[in-house]
C-alpha cells in the first residue's frame, strides 16, 4: 500500500544520475547522400560535455575525444557536421576549425588555424566535392557590433578560404546546392530582425573557375525584412525550390519557387493555421524531407503544442494528408535516406525517443518506425513514476493561454488528506521559444517527489502562429509575467495546486521572467520562491550593451525601441532597477536562487554579480544565492553541472517552498 506523506517529501528512484544517464541528447542526424550511411551527433555530458559523431548502425564513434562536433555560430550553434562520399566534415568546438574525417581515420583540419573564426551549416558541391560552402562567423574584433557573418568557400584540398563568397547581410543560414551544382540557395536576414521575424531567400548561378566557385545572377526568391519570415530552402530539382514562409496567414506554410518561371507559389491548396517550421534558434533543425524523387514531401507541423506529420504533393497546390497515429511529440532533423524512407530525431512524452527511421510503403504509405538509437536504455523501473503531460488551453475572456500540466505521480506514496501539491512553474527561454511535451527526467525528478509542474507557453511563444508571438512585441516583462501568474491562478482555481506554495523558475529569458516576477511584477510576492536556472537577465540595459550579435537588437522590438530611444522602459523592465520600489519598499522578499555559467556570452556573468551586489546593498536580509559553474556557457553541458544544479534547486525548494 502507498505510504501517506506530504507532497514534496516523497522518495523516488529518479535521481540526478537518471537525468544524465537515461537521457542521450541528439543534436543532429546526418545522412551521407552518396553512401546512405546514417550518423548522429550526440551530447556526452560525462566526457567533458563534448558532442560525438557516431555511426548510427554500428554505434561506433567516428571522432575520438577530445574532438567535439559542436558549433558556436550565433552562440546557439547547430548544423555542426555534414557527410558526403564517406567523408565527414565537422566544426570542432575545441579550436573552431573544420576537420575532415573518414571512419577509422584521424581528423584532418581543412581550414586555417584561427580560433576567432567559427563555422557551421555546410554544403558540399555535388561535382567538385572538395569545395564546401559554410557560414563563417568572424570574431576577430570580438564585440557584438563588430562580428561579421558571411558565407565562405572552403577548399579542403588546400585549406584555403574565400571569406566573402556571399556577404553584406547580418546573418546567413541554410546554403544548399541544387543536384547538378549549377545553383545555390541560401537564407539571410538583417538587424533588427530575428530569422522568425523577417528573412529572405536568394539563389545564384554557380560556376567553377580555376577550381574556385564563382557566383553570378543573384535572384531574390521570397521573404521580406520585418514582416515576412522564410526558412529552410531545399532543392526539389535543378530548377525547383521548396521552403516555408508565414506570408499567407502568419503561420509557416510550405511554398515552392521555379527558376524557369521566376514565380513562387503556395504548396498548399489553402493556408493552414499551423506552423510547419519552428523559429531557428539553432541552425539545421530541418522540419521536412523530400520523398519520391521530390514529387512529395513529409512535413512536420505543430498542433496542440506537439508535432504531427503530413504528406504533401509538391507537383501542384494540394491538401496535406495527415500521417495517422504519429507517436512522437517532437520530430526534428528530418533527412532523406531513400525514395520512401527518412530518418529523424524524435521525442515522446512518457517514454524515451531517439534516432528513428521511417518507411512509407506504397501504395498506402502506412508508416513503419524503427528505433536506430534510443535516447535511453531500459527505463522500465521508472515507468510507474513518469507523469504524463496534460496540455490545456486556458480561456481568459476569449484570449487563449497555452499550458502543459504534470501532476505529481509516485505509486509508493499518497498525499495527506485535503492537501494540494506545491507547484513549480517552468518558463521557457527565447522568449520566442516553446515548452514541448517531451519526457524530461528533471521534471520527473520533481513530480515523482510530489511536486506539480506547470509549463507556460505565454504570449510570445512559438508554435501558435505569428500573431501569438507578436503578443510580446513592446511588452516583454509584462505579458509573459502576467500570463504566468494568470496560468497559476486558473490552474489553482481548478483545485490542482496549492496557490500558497508556487515556485517560478527558468533559464535565459525564463530566468528573466523569474527575476521580473519577484521584483517588478504588480504583485512581486505572488510566488513563494524563484530560481534562475541559467543565464537569467537582471539588467536589460547591460544586456543590450553586451549580448551576442544574434540577439543584439532582438529586444528593440520586445521593449519598443533601443536603450537610447526608450531608456526608462529598459530600467522599468529590469529586475536590477526594481529591487527597491520608487516609494522605498523592498520588492524582492522572495527567496531567489541564481545559477550561471562562467563562459556565458549571451548573458555575461557580470550581470549576476551586479544583481547580487545590488540586493546585498539594499536588501541584506533577503534569501538570495548565486552559484557559478566553470566551463559552462548559456545552458549546461557537463554531467557534474547538470547533477549539481538539479540538487541545488531541489534543496532550495525544500528549504523555502515546502
Amino acid at each position: 500500500m502507498p505510504v501517506e506523506a506530504p507532497y514534496g517529501r516523497w522518495v523516488s528512484p529518479i535521481t540526478p544520475e537518471t537525468a544524465v544517464q537515461s537521457n542521450i541528447v541528439f543534436d543532429d542526424v546526418i545522412v551521407d547522400p552518396v553512401t546512405s550511411v546514417i550518423y548522429h551527433n550526440e551530447q556526452r555530458p560525462d566526457d567533458g560535455g563534448r558532442c560525438a559523431l557516431v555511426n548510427t548502425a554500428t554505434n561506433k564513434d567516428v571522432i575520438p575525444s577530445p574532438y567535439s562536433a559542436r558549433s558556436a555560430v550565433q552562440e546557439y550553434g547547430g548544423a555542426a557536421a555534414i557527410a558526403y562520399g564517406g567523408t565527414l566534415y565537422f566544426s570542432n568546438f575545441v579550436d573552431n576549425r573544420v576537420y575532415a574525417v573518414r571512419e577509422g581515420g584521424t581528423p584532418v583540419a581543412v581550414t586555417p588555424e584561427n580560433p576567432k573564426w567559427r563555422y557551421a551549416n555546410f554544403a558540399v558541391h555535388p561535382k567538385q566535392t572538395h569545395l564546401l560552402v559554410s557560414i563563417l562567423e568572424d570574431h576577430t574584433i570580438d564585440t557584438s557590433q563588430a562580428v561579421v557573418n558571411t558565407l565562405c568557400l572552403i577548399n579542403t584540398k588546400t585549406t584555403s578560404l574565400k571569406k566573402d563568397l556571399v556577404s553584406g547581410a547580418d546573418f546567413y543560414a541554410a546554403p544548399v546546392f541544387n543536384p547538378s551544382g549549377t545553383k545555390i540557395a541560401w537564407q539571410e536576414w538583417y538587424h533588427p530582425d530575428m530569422p522568425f521575424e523577417g528573412a529572405l531567400i536568394y539563389i545564384a548561378d554557380v560556376s567553377i573557375v580555376d577550381g574556385d566557385i564563382v557566383l553570378s545572377n543573384t535572384i531574390y526568391v521570397a521573404g521580406g525584412k520585418l514582416k515576412i519570415s522564410v526558412t529552410h530552402p531545399s532543392w526539389i530539382s535543378d530548377t525547383k525550390l521548396v521552403y516555408t514562409s508565414d506570408e499567407s496567414n502568419g503561420f509557416q506554410n510550405p511554398f515552392t519557387y521555379s527558376t524557369e518561371t521566376g514565380f513562387a507559389a503556395a504548396a498548399l491548396s489553402k493556408p493552414i493555421s499551423q506552423d510547419f517550421a519552428e523559429p531557428a534558434w539553432q541552425l539545421g533543425v530541418q522540419p521536412y524531407t523530400l520523398q519520391g524523387g521530390g514529387s512529395y514531401g513529409v512535413f512536420t507541423a505543430f498542433q496542440d503544442g506537439r508535432n504531427i506529420l503530413y504528406m504533401l504533393d509538391l507537383t501542384k497546390p494540394s491538401d496535406p494528408v495527415l500521417i495517422a497515429d504519429f507517436p512522437y511529440t517532437v520530430a526534428q532533423h528530418l533527412r532523406q535516406t531513400g525514395p520512401q524512407t527518412f530518418v529523424f530525431t524524435a521525442s515522446m512524452s512518457t517514454a524515451p525517443g531517439g534516432v528513428l527511421h521511417c518507411t512509407l510503403a506504397a501504395p498506402s504509405f502506412t508508416p513503419t518506425y524503427t528505433v536506430l538509437k534510443a535516447s535511453a536504455g531500459s527505463v522500465s523501473l521508472y515507468n510507474p513514476y513518469i507523469s504524463a503531460p496534460e496540455p490545456m488551453t486556458l480561456d481568459r475572456g476569449g484570449e487563449p493561454l497555452y499550458v502543459v500540466y504534470y501532476p505529481p505521480k509516485n505509486p509508493d506514496f499518497t498525499s495527506l488528506p485535503d492537501e494540494k501539491p506545491p507547484c513549480i512553474v517552468q518558463v521557457h527561454g527565447g522568449p520566442t521559444g516553446m515548452e514541448t511535451q517531451v519526457l524530461n527526467w528533471q521534471k520527473m525528478f520533481f513530480t515523482s517527489r510530489g511536486f506539480a509542474w506547470l509549463d507556460v507557453n505565454y504570449g510570445g511563444s512559438s508554435g501558435y502562429g505569428r500573431k501569438y508571438i507578436e503578443r510580446l512585441v513592446g511588452k516583454w516583462g509584462i505579458v509573459d509575467v502576467q500570463d504566468c501568474q494568470d496560468a497559476v491562478s486558473i490552474i489553482a482555481s481548478k483545485g490542482l495546486i496549492d496557490l500558497a506554495r508556487v515556485a517560478i523558475r527558468g533559464g535565459s529569458a525564463g530566468g528573466y521572467n523569474a527575476m521580473a516576477s519577484v521584483t517588478l511584477a504588480p504583485n512581486p510576492r505572488f510566488y513563494k520562491v524563484a530560481a534562475s536556472t541559467y543565464g537569467g537577465v537582471p539588467d536589460l540595459v547591460l544586456l543590450a550593451q553586451s549580448t551576442d550579435k544574434f540577439e543584439m537588437q532582438y529586444m528593440y522590438k520586445l521593449l519598443g525601441g533601443s536603450p537610447d530611444e526608450v531608456p526608462q522602459t529598459y530600467k522599468d523592465r529590469s529586475p536590477y532597477y526594481n529591487i527597491v520600489s520608487k516609494t522605498g519598499e523592498v520588492n524582492i522578499s522572495v527567496p531567489l536562487l541564481m545559477m550561471q555559467g562562467k563562459l556565458d556570452r549571451v548573458v555575461p556573468p557580470d550581470q549576476a554579480h551586479k544583481f547580487l551586489q545590488e540586493i546585498t546593498d539594499n536588501a541584506p536580509d533577503e534569501k538570495v544565492a548565486l552559484h557559478f559553474y566553470e566551463g559552462e556557457g548559456h545552458r549546461w553541458h557537463l554531467a557534474s553541472t547538470i547533477k549539481d544544479a538539479l540538487l541545488r534547486e531541489f534543496a532550495w525548494y525544500n528549504e523555502h517552498l515546502l
